[in-house]
Formats: structure tokens, C-alpha cells, sequence
């Protein structure tokens, strides 16, 4: 079949669709009421009978350079091959994973874009590739790439309306049939919808669809992802009859303690309709008829229950005509905002957030409808109760869940124009979004938005987008809305323009002292002082991390007009590959890349957590317990809603005792309640909160950490030390307890919140470190050595004293700066044993933990292997300390090295390679065992979220000019039989 291939739609920037049809609500109607009953939202728009999914293998044509597709494009001419519906062609062979975060991958030159030239020389100024710093790129063999889909649908009774429907198409799409021009759609995570029932015939009928990489459209497309793509959602086919409903609008509203919902209706035809809204004890009927295919319904005066996140409760609306029924989940919700504070059924909620992507490592964009269900799945399991969709709306899906599930969304328009700002100089998020010329795109983006999501519950404000500047455009689409909704609007870029805010104050990755001072109302930004403040981005999860989390919580709860935040963000983006590796920006090839930014999610990339959705979900805990004094508890809850009845309390004391106490709280009160034969006693007390057997925090009070204060002199001599350049070793029966290298260990390999925005690390001053003996003497029964620690600004003296006592051999090692300054890593000491000392049992925090995110962990008696002393990031990095240790015990099965504290507890770093080899590893296969390495130090300096947000706090950094002190006993003997 011949198709005229349009070659104008995807460049002509006064097109932005043809023949698509109007924005309309997602539903999936059904044949009959029994049918739309029984269909669950997962699974509602596969097993219809008056909606048709088109998922599959698909024809495909991949063509690398535009002006290969051929004018007039013979389809009985074509070689085609195979690829899956929905996909992102990257992930399916064609072409290759392209990760870039602020840039687009052509010259900014807007409203142009390559067409069938290669893409032309490229300016930018920023990029994690090149670093800070002007500079002009020619990518070689990079074209504006066209991907050719067909497919065939096999059609009974022509005459009835049909519409197809594409769910996501990344860039554009123009559509075929039968060798005719359909229509043509832009902006990738919005629904396109066509009437294709003038072109469809009785049997097989010829689909075709043609998407480009770039369209005109992909200037309002920059965001922080890989550029994916395809038909990258599902497509639909709706078969409807003459009187099928066409679009639902409801709407909620209170008056006193009552709801009204109306409900208005676009039908195909004309005729008579039946609703029914009923569940939990409610059973209402009402018939209407239409007239010039419209209709409305009021259910007035409602005594209904109010959906929140944390009871979300929903009816059933069913809508009937004759041949149709299609059954809406709805919920009664009153979102205001009162003066500053942002309410929820008059409730003053805080939102504990995170934001999500769309992001598979073996789909890109595309989310299977179970992918879809474990990540809302995941966000009920880690407390989080919010969920920002970044940096579009997602699949239709994800709302219905989050209505069932009780998730509040901050529904976001598909809208970022970053490139803007870090492709010319001055740089300006306001290029586009201050031109009127590009108002109608603008405009559309937002109808799309809330025409497709307007009935979802779980929607609590709308999003006009994400760093695209201000303010004439965002202006019109957020009068827009609120002409046609009473939601909130929010906005953070509009802080970069004079408008500042909208109905919500937003700001990205600011610090605890800012957030601090919009509690106050003291921002020199007035307008983030007169209204609920909404931390949009916050605590950037990036590799290990996010450190110094709860400091910003402690304002949130402290002030009523600060409503919270969304941690950025949930996965892990990266590549999977056969061979079970991860791959991320840089390895595909890209001509610009922004390495593992990408890898920035509190789950790695198949969803199992790392340490900080741990934190997270600590953090985001539901009820905080403090222990005052004595048998003196605070009892917090966090909630709006719920009261603490609905939790079970476990009070474990270290020494033994257990009390499960009936705790009465109200929602978002604090109250000191005394607990009975309580007091504290022993080390700690944890405190586990269940509800309905979900563990949903686990939190630590520490009385006291038992350390040695009191060593004895003799027992053991320190004939068991051998001294060869500098290297101290010990030996028992053959197994040898080596110094690493360095021994003296001051720096850490870099997390990725080590490394800020301009490309400087925390350790850029320690990484090269040399360490030579000074000096070497022998008294009293004790070893001195002094060294002398050069490093690229500074230089300290170590030194090292050691000394038999009656439990070892007690080491003191004391550290002198005598040269520079500013902050200090790390003090350590680092030791060597063979591989096959892979048994480890200590006493300290449970789990990976730093200065400044430890609270998630509890200390306790640990027991495990070597492996479980490291964290699998995507990046390696520094990982997996253990704070307030005061003993660890390393083990072969035979002999048994052991370091016990001395005056304050350690902090513990076993790993299976050197922290200096640690310096070059990109990838996961790079962490090739080499030893068991230990390394006890008397401190490593906070994590901080400095890769996107603010570094270190001052408070968990060290200051290199002071004299710190570590002291530990080392002691090895035959081996207790460790279990791991």
C-alpha cells in the first residue's frame, strides 16, 4: 500500500496536532454493568469488550537518516523487521540509550530542529561530561531519526465510530490508514486520540505510524532522563455505539459536612442515561436525558466518607446506557488553602513525598501495569504518602492505583524547558516561556493534562511543569486552570521570574536555614511568605545518601505553613544488560552524556532499596518516639487522620524486657506519656510500630554505648608486631593482619553527594595521599612510629603509639595537622587480611550509616559476611560504614582478629578491595575481590545531598586544623564459631 509521507508536521511550529481529537477523560467502558464490575483497574483496559488493545510485535522500519524515507512510501516495498509494542526503540536495537540531563541533543535554535541534516554544531556551557565551561560540539552521524510502525487490524462493522487511541508516543506521530493521512500529535506523554472510523474498511486494514526523534515540540521535553524513544504506552482501539459515552467530568464540592457530586456527561448520540453511585452503605439511582449529546447529574447533600491517603475511601459511579456501562471510582476530598496552610479535609497534612519517573532498565519510558502496581506497592511500604509525577503525566494507570491505594499526586504537565538555560549565555530559563509565540504550545500542554486526569482523587494540586521558566506562558495556563478547577497550582520555576510563586510557595534543594526562614516568614522572596511552601525536590538521593534528611523535617513539622516535600527521586535510571549488568550515561556512545546522574533513586534500578529508601522511609515514619526521661515517652503522630490506635507499639529494652503499651494520640499531636516498669535501663530501647502486621518504622533510643575506658597494662607484649617500613602487621598461626595502604587513611572515594554541581569533590584535597615514617621508637614496652601525611594542601603527622594490655594490643593513634586546613574527611586506621577471613560479627548500627543518616539503623549484635558490608551501587563509591561500633570480630573459621574501642565507639568499613582501587571503579563488574580490608575510624564526615542540593552540614564535617584521637585494642586468637 502507497502512503504520502508527510514531511512538514514534526518541524512547522504552528502545527501542533491534526484531526486529534479533544482532550478527554481516561475510562475503559464495558458492554454491560456485571463486565465493568468485575474488571480491576489493572487489568480493565485488556479485558474489555468495547475496547480493543493493540499491543504486540509490530512491523518496523528503523531509517538512521531522515532523507532516507521515501517520499511516496510503498509498504509492499518495505523490508520490515520486528519490535514490541509498546517500547522505546532504544531499548529494542535501534539506535542507543542517550542519557542527558539539562540539554538538548541538538542546537538550540527555537522553534528549528534538524530535519533531514545531520545535527549541526552544538553550544552549551554546562554538562557533567565537559564540566563547567563554554564549549562548541559537532556529534558525527547524529540525525533526526524516523521509525516506521505497522500493523494490521481486522474490523467488523466499519460503520461504527472507532478511536484510536496512543497512550504515549515519543516525539510526535503522524497516523495512516489504508493508504490515507489520519492525523498528527505531539507532546510524548500526552494521549493522542484520532476518529479513524472515515478510513477504516469491513476485514484488514493497514495501520501505519510514522515518529520522529525530534520534533518541534521536543523543545518543551528537556527533562533529567535518557531520551527515549517510540510508542512507548499502550494503544487503544475504542469501538463505540451511536449513544456510547464519549467524556465524564466530575466534580466535588462541600457545603458544611456534606458532598455534592456532579457529574457531567458527553455522549456520542442522544438517549437516556442511568447512574448509580453507591458503596459503604450508600445506594443512589438517577436517569437523565440528553440533549445535543450532553447531560448533568447532581447527587446533592451526600453523607459521605472522605477519601485521604490514609483512608482512601472510594464509590462507584456507574454510567449506563443502553449496549455501555463504565464504572468511576470516586472520592470525596476538601483541598484548601486557609491563609498559609495547605489543608486536606480541613486537616493540616504534611506531605511525604517522593518523585517518580517513568523508568525501566529494560523499557525505558515503558512501565508494564505490574511495574506499575509494585512502585505504588513500594511507596505505601516506605511511608511514602505522596508522589510527584516528574516531569509529565504518567500513564493513566498509576492515578487509579493512587486512588485506590491512597497516594497523593502532584500531577505534572509535560513541560521542561532546561536546555534554555544551559545551551546559551546569558543563561535564562525564560526564553520560551516568556514568548507568546509559544503560548498555544504551552496551552495545550496543560488541556491535555487535565482534561485526560481531571476525575482522579488522589490529585491534590497540578503541576504546570518543571524548570521552564516564566511567566507570560505559565501565567495563561495557570489561569487556565483555574477557571475550570479549585485545586491548588504549583510551579517552582516560577521562582526564577518575577511572578516568584503561584497558589504554592516551591523551591528546589534549598537549604535547612531557607526553609528555616519560610517558616518564619523571613524570605526576602515575599511571595514564599504568605503562602503553604512546598518543597518540590529536596534530599537528592544520589549513590549513597541522602545525609542530613530528618534536619529538614524538623522544620516541616515545627512550622504549620511548611507541607513538605518529594525526595528526588525513586529509581535508579540505567540499562540493563544480559550479562546482569548496569550501564548509564557514557557507555552508550552519547556525543554528550551526563554520566550516572541519572542513578540519583532511593531503589536501584529492578527496585530492591538501597540505604536511602531506608532513610526515607525512617524519616517519612507515620509515629516518632522519644525517650524524655526516665520512664518518660514523646509519643508524635505525624498523621492527619489516623490515631495511634491503629498501630501496635513494641517497646524492646537491651536488657531483655518487652512491653507492647496501648498508646492514645491524636492525629498531628505530641504527647509525653509515662510507661510503666519503663525506665530506661541497659543500652537502648527500639521502639517497633506495626499496623495490620506491617512493620511501618522501627526507631532506637541509645542510653549508653558500653566501650572500654579502663585498659590494663600486661598480658599481651607487642613481641607480636612486626615492623617493615613503616608497615605494622600481626600474625597468628600463619594468618597475618597486614596495614593497608595507605595506613592512615584520610580521604574516602567520593559518593556522588561528594561531587557538587561544578564538578568539585569534598575529597579533592585527600584522594592522593603519601604517608613516610619520621621517626621510630622503642620504650617501656611500647612501639612509637611517627609519619608524616602529605596531602595536595595540607600535611599532618601521625603518630602511633602501641602497647600490650591484658586484652591485646592497644593502639593510640593521634593526628596533627601542620600544614593548611578546611575540612577532613576521614581519620582511620586500615588493615589487610586474606580473602578467606569472610566472617563478621560486631556489635554497632545494623546497617550502612554516616554522621548524618544513621537514626534509620539501630545498634545491636551483627552478624553477617563481607559482601553484606558494602552497598551495590550502580556507580561504586564509598559505602557501607557502621557507626557507634565498640567491637568487630573478623574471622576465617580458624583464627579470629578482633578490634575493640576504647573510649568512644568506632566507626567500621570492611570491604572486599582497597578504598584506593575503590577511586577507579565506574561499574559494578569493577568490584573485583582482592582481600578482606578493615578500617577502623574515629570518624568519616557527614554525606550530605551536595551532588544536587546542599553539601555537608558543618555540624557532621571535621575541621582539620583540631587534634583527634583514635584508640582501639587489636587481639586475635583461635576463632569462635561464627555463623553467618
Amino acid at each position: 500500500m502507497r502512503y504520502h509521507i508527510n514531511r512538514e508536521n514534526y518541524h512547522r511550529f504552528d502545527v501542533i496536532e491534526v484531526n486529534k481529537l479533544p482532550a478527554r477523560a481516561y475510562f475503559i467502558p464495558f458492554g454491560t454493568k456485571d463486565a465493568a464490575e468485575k474488571a480491576s483497574a489493572l487489568e480493565k483496559r485488556y479485558v474489555s469488550d468495547k475496547v480493543r488493545c493493540l499491543n504486540g510485535q509490530w512491523d518496523f522500519k528503523f531509517y538512521p537518516q531522515p532523507a532516507l524515507v521515501p517520499g511516496i512510501l510503498d509498504t509492499d516495498a518495505v523490508t520490515f523487521e520486528k519490535i514490541s509494542v509498546p517500547a522505546c526503540w532504544q531499548f529494542q536495537g535501534y539506535d542507543r540509550p542517550f542519557y542527558i540531563n539539562t540539554r538538548y541533543q541538538f542546537p538550540f535554535d527555537p522553534p528549528h530542529i534538524p530535519q533531514e541534516e545531520p545535527v549541526g554544531k552544538t553550544f552549551c556551557w554546562v554538562g557533567s561530561d565537559l564540566g563547567i565551561k563554554p564549549r562548541w560540539q559537532q556529534p558525527e552521524n547524529e540525525y533526526n531519526f524516523v521509525g516506521v510502525y505497522r500493523t494490521f487490524l481486522e474490523i467488523e462493522h466499519p460503520e461504527k465510530r472507532r478511536i484510536l487511541s496512543f497512550l504515549g508516543v515519543a516525539s510526535c506521530i503522524d497516523v495512516y490508514l489504508n493508504g490515507q493521512f489520519v492525523g498528527y500529535s505531539e507532546g510524548s506523554h500526552n494521549t493522542a486520540e484520532f476518529d479513524v472510523a472515515p478510513y477504516l474498511k469491513e476485514g484488514s486494514n493497514e495501520l501505519l505510524c510514522v515518529v520522529h526523534r525530534w520534533c518541534t515540540g521536543t523543545y518543551l521535553e528537556c527533562q533529567d532522563m535518557m531520551r527515549n524513544n517510540g510508542i512507548f504506552r499502550d494503544v487503544l482501539l475504542y469501538e463505540m455505539d451511536e449513544n456510547d459515552l464519549v467524556d465524564v467530568s466530575l466534580t466535588t464540592y462541600k457545603t458544611g459536612s456534606h458532598y455534592s457530586l456532579k457529574t457531567d456527561l458527553l455522549l456520542q448520540g442522544n438517549d437516556q442515561v442511568h447512574l448509580n453511585l453507591c458503596g459503604h452503605g450508600l445506594h443512589l439511582e438517577k436517569m437523565v436525558e440528553s440533549v445535543e449529546h450532553k447531560a448533568c447529574v447532581t447527587f446533592d447533600n451526600l453523607d459521605v466518607m472522605q477519601w485521604s491517603a490514609e483512608n482512601p475511601v472510594l464509590y462507584d459511579l456507574y454510567i449506563t446506557l443502553p449496549g455501555s456501562c463504565t464504572r468511576l471510582r470516586v472520592g470525596f476530598k476538601d483541598v484548601k488553602i486557609t491563609g498559609d496552610v495547605f489543608t486536606i479535609n480541613d486537616a493540616k497534612v504534611k506531605l511525604h513525598g517522593v518523585n517518580h519517573h517513568d523508568t525501566s532498565p529494560t523499557g525505558g519510558y515503558t512501565l508494564t501495569p505490574d511495574g506499575i502496581l509494585r512502585d505504588m506497592q513500594l511507596c505505601k511500604e516506605y511511608n511514602i504518602d505522596t508522589v510527584r509525577t516528574s516531569h509529565y503525566p504518567p500513564d493513566p494507570l498509576l492515578l487509579e492505583l493512587c486512588d485506590e491505594l491512597g497516594i497523593y499526586v502532584v500531577d505534572e504537565a509535560d513541560l521542561e524547558t532546561h536546555g534554555t538555560f544551559s545551551q546559551q549565555l546569558p543563561p535564562t530559563y525564560n526564553t520560551l516561556s516568556h514568548d507568546p509565540a509559544w503560548q498555544m504550545h504551552f496551552m495545550d500542554r496543560i488541556k491535555r493534562l487535565y482534561g485526560r486526569d481531571k476525575n482522579h482523587t488522589s490529585i491534590i494540586m497540578w503541576s504546570l511543569g518543571n524548570e521552564a521558566g516564566g511567566y507570560h506562558n505559565t501565567d495563561q495556563m495557570c489561569a487556565w486552570l483555574k477557571s475550570r478547577t479549585a485545586l491548588p497550582v504549583h510551579y517552582e520555576n516560577a521562582i526564577h521570574s518575577k511572578r516568584i510563586a503561584y497558589d504554592v510557595g516551591s523551591e528546589m534543594y534549598p537549604s535547612v536555614e531557607n526553609v528555616r526562614r519560610v517558616g518564619l516568614h523571613k524570605r526576602k522572596e515575599k511571595p514564599l511568605n504568605d503562602r503553604p511552601y512546598f518543597l518540590c525536590e529536596y534530599a537528592h538521593a544520589m549513590g549513597v545518601g541522602p545525609g542530613a534528611m530528618e534536619e529538614y523535617w524538623q522544620e516541616i513539622y515545627r512550622y504549620e505553613n511548611l507541607m513538605g516535600g518529594c525526595v528526588w527521586e525513586m529509581v535508579d535510571h540505567a540499562v540493563l544488560h544480559e550479562d546482569g549488568s548496569y550501564t548509564y550515561g557514557g557507555d552508550h556512545g552519547e556525543w554528550a552524556h551526563d554520566g550516572n546522574f541519572c542513578v540519583d533513586g532511593i531503589f536501584y534500578p529492578d527496585r530492591s532499596p538501597s540505604t536511602g529508601a531506608k532513610i526515607v522511609r525512617h524519616v517519612y515514619r507515620p509515629v516518632r518516639v522519644r525517650h524524655v526521661k526516665g520512664d518518660l515517652y514523646e509519643i508524635f503522630n505525624t498523621r492527619a487522620f489516623t490515631d495511634t490506635s491503629a498501630y501496635r507499639f513494641t517497646f524492646r529494652f537491651s536488657d531483655g524486657r518487652e512491653v507492647c503499651p496501648d498508646i492514645q494520640v491524636p492525629p498531628l499531636t505530641k504527647r509525653v506519656m509515662q510507661l510503666p516498669e519503663c525506665a530506661a535501663a541497659g543500652e537502648s530501647v527500639t521502639v517497633i510500630v506495626t499496623q495490620q502486621g506491617r512493620e511501618v518504622s522501627r526507631e532506637q533510643s541509645i542510653f549508653k554505648l558500653n566501650v572500654v575506658e579502663h585498659v590494663a597494662p600486661g598480658g599481651w607484649g607487642i613481641e607480636q608486631l612486626s615492623l617493615c617500613d613503616g608497615i605494622i602487621s600481626y600474625q597468628k598461626d600463619g594468618k597475618l593482619l597486614t596495614a593497608s595502604a595507605p595506613y592512615t587513611i584520610l580521604f574516602r572515594a567520593p559518593t556522588d553527594n561528594d561531587v557538587d554541581w561544578f564538578m568539585n569533590t569534598a575529597m579533592d584535597d585527600y584522594v592522593v595521599q603519601t604517608e613516610q615514617v619520621t621517626a621510630t621508637t622503642m620504650s617501656g614496652g611500647k612501639l612509637q612510629v611517627q609519619t608524616k601525611i602529605v596531602c595536595r594542601k595540607q600535611e599532618f603527622t601521625c603518630t602511633d603509639t602501641y602497647e600490650g594490655c591484658t586484652d591485646g594490643i592497644l593502639v593510640t593513634s593521634t593526628l596533627r595537622c601542620t600544614k593548611g586546613g578546611g575540612k577532613l574527611p576521614r581519620f582511620g586506621k586500615a588493615f589487610r587480611l586474606e580473602e578467606s577471613f569472610d566472617n563478621i560479627k560486631y556489635h554497632g548500627r545494623n546497617g550502612e550509616s554516616y554522621r548524618d543518616m544513621k537514626d534509620h539503623t539501630q545498634v545491636e549484635d551483627v552478624v553477617c559476611s563481607v559482601s553484606d558490608m558494602t552497598e551495590p551501587n550502580i556507580k561504586p563509591q564509598e559505602s557501607g560504614n557502621r557507626c557507634d561500633c565498640t567491637w568487630a570480630m573478623i574471622s576465617d573459621g580458624e583464627t579470629e582478629f578482633s578490634f575493640t574501642a576504647v573510649d568512644k565507639p568506632f566507626e567500621l568499613g570492611i570491604k572486599p578491595y582497597t578504598d584506593t582501587a575503590l577511586l577507579s571503579m565506574k561499574h559494578r563488574c569493577d568490584e573485583v575481590r582482592t582481600g578482606t580490608y578493615v578500617t577502623i575510624s574515629a570518624f568519616q564526615m557527614g554525606i550530605g545531598t551536595g551532588s544536587c542540593g546542599p553539601a555537608t552540614r558543618p555540624e557532621y564535617c571535621f575541621d582539620a586544623k583540631k587534634e583527634y584521637t583514635l584508640r582501639f585494642i587489636i587481639r586475635y586468637r583461635e576463632a569462635r564459631h561464627l555463623r553467618c
